[in-house]
């Protein structure tokens, strides 16, 4: 080697290395190999606190989204409930004995003659008879269904047949919708009232005399419908009570 060249190659030594310019943001790093190539890293993506806990409640209880414990206790007090519907139809077509003692307001005399003609004429309009007379009046009579109260049991079995299927199409949802058919049953209970209301009912009556010789009080017992319609014909007071008037009552 001669001097010249000697000399190149030591400026050529000496020269100051370059730095390889940045690579942009996005693009892959350069590599050793040109046959091989980088794969690009995937963005983790946070799920959102609420929807974080609803993931996490589902898979606590079992892939749902609401307790279990919630809802089967929630079931078994529907299903406890269920026997009052059917309580609810046989009470309709038995009656509930009741004795209460009616005055009249204060300040209002009552002769016997007159509140006997009252109470014999109101029960009369009611196509009961007398069956017994002496210190007890006992009428006699025939209660009659009633279109009004069998329209509103049918009513009231329908939406409570419709709750019961609507439950039961939650907890077996194979039957789907076909649950709501129970609700087709609704004019039974209508049926069962409209054959089994009718029977016969006594109302028992007794007037208390005071020493001036006026009623000062009137015992009454029996059909609870028929005692309160009673009272509000005859216009008596239960003893012990304050009669409150209703917004619809004049």
């Amino acid at each position: 080697m001669d001097a010249t060249t000697a000399v190149a190659a030591r400026r050529l030594l000496l020269l100051p290395l370059r730095a390889q310019p940045p690579a942009p943001r996005g693009a892959a790093p350069a590599t050793a190999n040109p046959w091989c190539r980088s794969v690009p890293r995937r963005r983790r993506v946070r799920a959102a606190p609420a929807r974080a806990s609803l993931d996490r409640a589902a898979v606590a209880n079992g892939g749902t989204g609401y307790s279990q414990a919630s809802y089967y206790t929630s079931l078994g007090l529907f299903v406890l409930s269920v026997p009052g519907l059917w309580s609810l139809i046989k009470r309709s077509v038995k009656s509930k004995i009741v004795q209460k003692t009616f005055v009249k307001d204060e300040g209002q005399s009552m002769a016997p003659n007159q509140v006997a003609g009252e109470i014999l004429s109101f029960f009369t309009r009611n196509n009961f008879t007398v069956s017994d007379r002496g210190e007890v009046i006992t009428f006699e009579g025939t209660m009659i269904p009633n279109r009004g109260q069998a329209a509103l049991l049918t009513f009231c079995t329908c939406i409570s047949l419709g709750s019961v299927g609507l439950v039961l199409s939650i907890a077996v949802p194979e039957g789907g919708n076909n649950w709501f058919w129970l609700m087709t049953l609704s004019p039974l209970a209508g049926a069962y009232y409209w054959t089994k209301a009718s029977r016969k009912e006594e109302i028992k009556v007794k007037m208390i005399l005071s020493d001036d010789g006026n009623v000062s009080e009137i015992l009454v017992q029996g059909d609870d419908v028929q005692v309160e319609q009673m009272r509000k014909d005859l216009k008596f007071s239960e003893k012990g009570m304050v009669y409150v008037k209703g917004i619809f009552e004049t």
